[in-house]
């Protein structure tokens, strides 16, 4: 969300799905990280308001995706660097008000009900009947200029009113579709008793202090969802709303609108500078920080130092370290690769869309994605496009065929034709001569770059579910996780043994080896880390500073490891796992689906949910002092 100060032109803040504080002074042209408001990775950001009596006196809202941890009122008295808890702790806010006439009475409606503070915070009452069906779920709130007793909410079921300070509570949806979410409020500034609501069924106008709505034409249907309204104080008669297509402009008071970006923007929240004419932000879903010179008819990227970009998977190239793919979450260009380490991003071509994928990893040939929904994807760097790729054969087309049809280059003898690949693909390994892909129906190999593609026997079963393999450089030795154990192979898939990992694992989900000593074996389990130094006999759960939480990811240098946790934040151990630090700094409270190393170049690689990509020097993990790579912000 965006939130301008009055006081000072062309400061404007900007709060994220993470908890995330940023701020400009330049009316967007430049950003720059203040601080997190909330210390949790899942806290949205509702609401950010500037005390009118001090500048440096911030208050943010926020509310959690988990629940159980609900949320919050966070204040800052440094312009925004620190962040204190300021009351409704674990409580859900969804809007945050302050009033005009008296700063010190702040506003908070939570999931819960409408609380105030009459004391800039310190402290908080409820102003709505405990355990009421419908004045609950709170979305939004305007407090009234003139009389800070006077408050609209609006929920998801309709909005609500009170002009005693919350002693009496009535509806006020007279002219508004039943069962719509009032996502955002608007107290018109020039004309006292006109009132904007946005809600999933439209744009609604009162001039009579909600006593009777009516619904603004001109908006269609399809761009219902108005997530925000908001009003130049300049020039009373532009109101702007933040919708599902694109933003919506009027000029005279809501009576006409007309859109003035492409309607597939997913604009979230509109902001109109103070103190540049004419200045107009927005954030959207995919493009980041946008903004207007010119009332919001035309609009240029405006993202330079908002580095926030969540990336879903990440691929390195081990044979080349400045190599790495990167799949991003609501970006126009969800696929983007460097060959420069990051100094440089280009976009992979049309063809895979981000939902589709599962995972994406680099092959001697280039990149490969396996897709979701089953089968293989490899980019054609020639036509810069991503096609499907792979055939099954033999045993393992039998397994996908149900038909099975006599092949014209062996009269008589019935035959498997080759069938398109189309098992979900888990994982895959690369040595000099052979690929390898783990699947729910077996183990598949290839000779041949992934054209096609056969049953590897684990054993004696043709059909073990695999779900992760590694393979050394020379193909001689195997390593396979199935749902049934681990399985070992040192003659290049001739013979097998059989390895578990303690009861109390849960079992393995992965395993990395070590390749400087691939005696050395990392698992991770579904309730932890496990390390073997003698391939595989024995098995010990790493601990002495790591905790005793899922491992999401895990990067292996040598001695040097570098463990991303699912609750959050980094760990590094520089003696092969046996004891553990927490990485320091930036990079402590992150969430982080994939870290990756290449085994010489003296760096780890860190793909955040949501700060883009880090690397990682050696020499410098344990104290926490990453390098940001520069991923593209449009």
């Amino acid at each position: 969300m965006l939130a301008t100060d009055a006081s000072r032109p062309g400061q404007i803040f900007l709060g994220t799905a993470d908890g995330h504080i940023f701020g400009s002074r330049d009316a967007g042209a430049h950003w720059l990280l203040l601080g997190r408001a909330s210390a949790r990775q899942d806290a949205v950001i509702t609401a950010i308001i500037v005390d009118p009596r001090n500048s440096n006196v911030l208050f943010a809202s926020a509310w959690t995706r988990d629940s159980s941890a609900g949320g919050g009122v966070f204040r800052s008295a440094d312009g925004g660097h620190t962040w204190n808890e300021a009351g409704l702790a674990g409580q859900a806010v969804r809007a945050l008000a302050i009033a005009a006439t008296d700063p010190d009475v702040l506003i908070a409606g939570t999931l819960d009900g409408v609380y105030r503070s009459r004391d800039a915070s310190k402290s908080w009452e409820r102003i709505s009947p405990e355990h009421d069906e419908e004045l609950r779920n709170l979305d939004s709130l305007a407090v009234d200029s003139r009389d800070p007793r006077t408050i609209y909410a609006g929920t998801f079921h309709l909005p609500w009113k009170t002009t005693d300070g919350g002693r009496t509570w009535r509806s006020i949806h007279n002219g508004m579709i039943d069962d719509s979410d009032v996502m955002s409020l608007l107290l018109d500034g020039s004309k006292p008793g006109r009132i904007f609501a946005s809600a999933c069924s439209g744009i609604y106008r009162s001039d009579n202090a909600a006593a009777q709505w009516r619904k603004i034409q001109g908006i269609p249907y399809t761009a219902r969802r108005t997530y925000a309204i908001t009003q130049d104080a300049g020039h009373p008669a532009n109101v702007y709303a933040a919708t599902s297509e694109g933003l919506w402009k009027t000029a005279d008071g809501g009576m006409t609108w007309r859109r003035t970006t492409p309607h597939d923007w997913v604009v979230n929240t509109v902001v109109v500078a103070q103190g540049r004419p004419g200045r107009v932000l927005i954030g959207t879903d995919e493009l980041g920080v946008l903004s207007s010179d010119d009332n919001g008819e035309h609009f240029q990227d405006a993202n330079d130092g908002f580095f926030h970009r969540q990336i879903l998977a990440l691929a390195l190239d081990t044979e080349h370290s400045g190599r790495i793919l990167a799949v991003l979450a609501h970006a126009p260009d969800p696929i983007v690769a460097t060959d420069d380490e990051g100094k440089s991003w280009l976009p992979l071509g049309p063809g895979l869309r981000t939902e589709q994928m599962l995972r994406v990893y680099a092959s001697p040939d280039g990149w490969w994605a396996s897709i979701a929904h089953g089968g293989l994807m490899r980019y054609d760097a020639q036509k810069k496009s991503w096609r499907r790729a792979g055939v099954l054969t033999g045993d393992a087309a039998a397994l996908t065929d149900t038909k099975p049809r006599l092949s014209r280059r062996s009269p008589g003898r019935p035959k498997i034709a080759p069938q398109p690949l189309q098992q979900i693909v888990s994982d895959m390994a690369f040595s000099s001569d052979r690929w390898f892909a783990a699947t729910q129906t077996g183990l598949l190999t290839s000779t041949d770059e992934g054209g096609t593609w056969a049953i590897e026997p684990v054993g004696p079963l043709t059909t073990l579910p695999v779900q992760s393999v590694r393979v050394s450089q020379n193909g001689q030795r195997l390593w396979v996780v199935s749902l049934r154990g681990l399985v070992f192979s040192t003659d290049g898939g001739t013979s097998w043994t059989w390895h578990d990992l303690p009861l109390t694992s849960g079992g393995a989900i992965t395993l990395e080896v070590d390749r400087a000593d691939e005696g050395t074996l990392f698992s991770i389990a579904h309730n932890g880390l496990y390390i073997s130094h003698d391939g595989g006999i024995t098995w010990q759960q790493a601990a002495s500073g790591l905790p005793s939480t899922p491992v999401q990811d895990l990067a292996v240098a040598g001695n040097i490891l570098l463990a991303s946790m699912r609750t959050g934040g980094l760990y590094v151990s520089s003696d092969a796992g046996r004891t553990w630090v927490r990485v320091a700094g930036t990079l402590a409270d992150g969430f982080f689906p994939a870290v990756t190393t290449p085994s010489d170049a003296g760096v780890i690689y860190a793909a955040s949910a949501t700060e883009g990509l880090y690397a990682v020097q050696w020499s410098g993990i344990a104290a926490g002092t990453p390098a940001t790579l520069s991923l593209p912000r449009n």
